[in-house]
């Protein structure tokens, strides 16, 4: 036994770290994949908890090229009033049931395309539902006069807010021709540190401004999508679990500085779909969540030409998504993609608000095993490895594999009650180990008397 238990602890204290490491890391290998593996497995058995997200990203990539009409030399590059507003055209085509728009830019009004005595930007936003767009705000300098003075929309708050995040200004915010039909709320809050770490990121949900507490970008456009009021979103921080209430629809976990974890791993990436069967038999593609560019966009106006016929055959699918999912609208170029999660994925300023929001729609609000949980995990491994290597080879062999899979499924119902995950490599690996020593070393009582029978 003591031979046993002695080998099971050099090798388990190998597993452990290598998952450690791993964890720490953020390499991208057999062992991300596991975890891959072992969260849509656990997501596929978390009953009613989960629910399929809803969201098509527009993403404006280096392949658009920026109108440059009655300009000479082709443009400065930039997008100007009348590229967002084509944009818009192309979404407003489609009837979309809710809209985010994430680009604070500023426009050089010396341009033809952003001459403001037309108004092809605002034109294109009234064709549109109410939307939501974004602006960045910070809380430094409390001194500076705002440059654009700002109304937000107000939330209803239990308990104190002193701990939330707050700002006093705003920096960038929406063109006034998207401002006439659109609600503005924060995308980011620029004075804010350490919200992005190796470990996770966390995005603001609600903030403290000098009016009060107001939603973020990310809750006031899933609240719309869910078709929850703004009367209805409630701040709830007079528990010991600070929570964001959707009426009744959905409970959002924070932090008591109001931010949101957005997970590493929670089943969530571009090119979630099912396939649902019409009343008329025939199979049809339902995108829960994923994405298309400005480009593919355009075809949606070409429907003459035969190339883009076939195009459109092929993209149809994701078209008629824009008509049920929130479309957030936003840059996703190489240069934007500056936030990288745990599990080493590169996520751009646009695409981390969409999976935020397909995190609230969803409700995969998943978070890792705390290190101390994983601790207590081992000795209780350890604990039971100790108990089963006093058993024979003989009885050894069943009892353990009995035990490993009762291990893996009370794993799967921490998960489902919790929605927190233990990495799997730490689990399979050490219930490998002790079944492995287990048959390989004998009983002292084995080797004396070979032939004994138990």
């Amino acid at each position: 036994m003591r031979q046993r238990l002695i080998l099971f602890l050099i090798l388990g204290v190998f597993c452990v770290g290598v998952t450690e490491w791993n964890l720490a890391t953020r390499r991208v290998n057999l062992i991300n994949k596991l975890n891959d593996f072992w969260l849509e497995f656990c997501v596929g058995n978390a009953g009613d908890q989960m629910h399929d997200p809803a969201v098509t990203v527009v993403r404006i990539d280096e392949g658009y090229e920026p109108l440059s009409i009655g300009e000479e030399g082709g443009g400065s590059g930039e997008l100007s009033r009348l590229d967002y507003a084509t944009i818009l055209g192309f979404i407003g085509k489609l009837e979309p049931k809710a809209l985010a728009f994430l680009p604070t830019p500023t426009f050089d009004e010396n341009r033809v395309l952003n001459q403001t005595d037309i108004v092809p930007l605002q034109d294109a936003a009234l064709k549109l539902p109410r939307f939501t767009s974004a602006t960045t705000v910070s809380n430094d300098g409390e001194g500076a006069a705002e440059t654009t003075a700002m109304t937000y929309p107000l939330l209803k708050v239990e308990g104190d807010p002193a701990s939330l995040l707050s700002f006093t200004r705003s920096l960038r915010v929406p063109d006034p021709q998207i401002l006439a039909n659109s609600d503005p709320a924060f995308k980011t809050v620029e004075s804010a540190r350490d919200l992005v770490t190796p470990r996770n990121i966390r995005i603001p949900l609600v903030a403290r401004s000098t009016g009060g507490v107001v939603p973020s970008l990310v809750l006031l456009a899933s609240a719309r999508q869910l078709g929850v009021p703004l009367d209805q979103i409630v701040v709830d921080l007079s528990g010991g679990r600070p929570m964001v209430r959707l009426g009744e629809l959905r409970e959002i976990p924070i932090a008591a500085d109001g931010t949101m974890i957005v997970p590493a791993r929670a089943g969530l990436r571009r090119g979630m779909s099912s396939q649902i069967r019409t009343e008329s038999g025939a199979l049809e593609t339902r995108h829960h969540f994923t994405s298309l560019t400005v480009d593919e966009l355009a075809y949606t106006g070409q429907k003459d030409d035969e190339v883009a016929k076939r195009i459109l055959a092929d993209l149809q699918s994701k078209f008629a998504s824009l008509t049920e999912n929130l479309v957030v609208v936003g840059f996703d170029r190489a240069a934007d993609r500056r936030f990288t999660t745990a599990s080493g994925e590169a996520l751009s300023e646009t695409m981390l608000p969409a999976r935020a929001i397909a995190t609230i729609q969803s409700g995969r609000f998943l978070d890792r095993w705390p290190l101390w949980a994983r601790g207590v995990a081992v000795l209780a491994l350890v604990a039971v490895a100790a108990l089963l290597f006093r058993l024979p080879r003989r009885k050894f062999l069943p009892i353990a594999l009995l035990t490993a899979f009762a291990g893996l499924i009370l794993a799967v119902l921490l998960f489902r009650f919790t929605l927190s995950w233990a990495p799997p490599f730490l689990l399979v690996s050490l219930l490998g180990v002790l079944v492995l020593v287990g048959l390989v070393i004998p009983l002292r009582r084995e080797q004396a008397q070979p032939g004994a029978v138990d």
